[in-house]
Parts: structure tokens; C-alpha cells; sequence
């Protein structure tokens, strides 16, 4: 009877051993599942033409050579401030407009949309930068600026 209790109680204790060895392990179950993250691609989407505007400011965009950029800036003239709009040589301004918002001339101050028609003439890569400053007032770097850069392939 002893020699049973003994067996008995061994048994039990290597049970419990092999239960809290389980619990306390370092094993997978213990350890936070990680996922790696995806790493994206970048698979540039070359355009031909596209209209861009202040919301792609500081923009990368992949264009083939010899399509157009549209750009639309918001302007207000009356007031003096005007884009000062330079390019890369390797881009050519085919169109250089402003629309003003009141068609009737019954509206004082109000102001506009420039236009510039920009071709991508060259491959490489090729840049946009426009300062909205009054021309006659020193650059500062405080002036609101619009800046664009064009991969042409």
C-alpha cells in the first residue's frame, strides 16, 4: 500500500512538474506573434497629362518626355502677389494664363487661377519651384512656395 501511494504520488508530481514547465517556458506560446511588415514597392504610375495643383506641392511624379504638366495655382494679382514660376531647362512653358474668378469685373480683389502649360521636354530629372511674393518686395523665405519634381522617362 505504501509501494502504491508512492507511485501515485510521483506520478502526480511529474504531472505537475510537466504542467508548470509548459506554463513557464519561453516557448512559442509565451512569445508575441510578429508579423512582418510588408515592405511597398515603388512601382512609379508614368503619366502623360496631368493637372496638378497646391495639393501636390513637393510632389514626385513620373511623366514620359514630351507629354504636359498642368498647373493650377491659386492667384491674386489685385493685391500684388503673383507666382514668380521657374523650370529646369529641361522643361518648357508652352502656356502662361490667369483667369480671374469674377468673369463680371464687378468684384474688387478677387482672385484667380494661373495656368502654365508645361511640356517635359528633356529626360532626367526636372523641377517646378514657384515663389507667391509681390514683386517688388525683397525675397524673405517666409513666402509661400510651390515646388514640383518631374521624373521624365
Amino acid at each position: 500500500m505504501n509501494q502504491t501511494i508512492i507511485i501515485i504520488s510521483l506520478g502526480i508530481m511529474c504531472l505537475v512538474g510537466i504542467i508548470f514547465a509548459g506554463c513557464v517556458g519561453s516557448g512559442p506560446g509565451n512569445q508575441a506573434i510578429q508579423t512582418p511588415s510588408p515592405t511597398p514597392f515603388v512601382t512609379p504610375v508614368i503619366a502623360g497629362h496631368i493637372v496638378v495643383n497646391e495639393s501636390q506641392n513637393n510632389a514626385l511624379v513620373y511623366m514620359n518626355k514630351s507629354k504636359v504638366i498642368t498647373l493650377k495655382l491659386q492667384e491674386n494679382p489685385t493685391t500684388g502677389f503673383q507666382w514668380n514660376l521657374t523650370t529646369t531647362s529641361g522643361l518648357h512653358i508652352l502656356n502662361d494664363t490667369y483667369e480671374p474668378s469674377d468673369t463680371s469685373g464687378r468684384l474688387v480683389g478677387s482672385g484667380g487661377i494661373h495656368q502654365w502649360d508645361i511640356s517635359t521636354d528633356t529626360i532626367g530629372e526636372q523641377k517646378i519651384h514657384a515663389v507667391y511674393k509681390r514683386s517688388w518686395e525683397q525675397t524673405t523665405g517666409n513666402e509661400t512656395t510651390f515646388s514640383m519634381t518631374i521624373m521624365v522617362v
